[in-house]
């Protein structure tokens, strides 16, 4: 992928995400889906070990965030996980949370990848 593809493709997620913040919710929208923009998705995946979801659902708790559904699934010794999480409830940014399941994840020797949901579903429409 060149750098112009990839600036294209930024400039793309960045406009649908603040046009999704911008955009009121309907009169008939639930509590839940008002919130949306409160959630984040946590993908995880390396090598399999004892306790690892627990560690890293710990991680999430410790920052203030809340599992609101969870995927795993294990193909021989490999190991991957998706977690949305609400992050209305916070007690560190944003960035912080991040830093710490990156952090957290790592030190168990995966890797994770975290991102607003707003962006997930941009790049989903790119």
């Amino acid at each position: 992928m060149k750098d112009a593809d990839l600036r294209r493709i930024v400039a793309e997620v960045t406009r649908e995400v603040a046009a999704e913040g911008r955009r009121t919710p309907s009169a008939g929208a639930t509590a839940a889906s008002e919130r949306r923009g409160d959630r984040a998705v946590v993908t995880t995946t390396g090598k399999n070990q004892r306790g690892i979801v627990a560690k890293i659902a710990q991680a999430i708790a410790d920052a203030g965030g809340d599992i609101v559904d969870i995927s795993q699934t294990l193909i021989s010794d490999y190991f991957t996980m998706i977690i949305i999480v609400d992050t209305s409830a916070l007690a560190v940014s944003f960035a912080e949370f991040k830093s710490r399941l990156e952090r957290t994840v790592s030190s168990l020797g995966a890797e994770c990848l975290v991102m607003h949901e707003a962006v997930v579903n941009a790049l989903q429409r790119v």
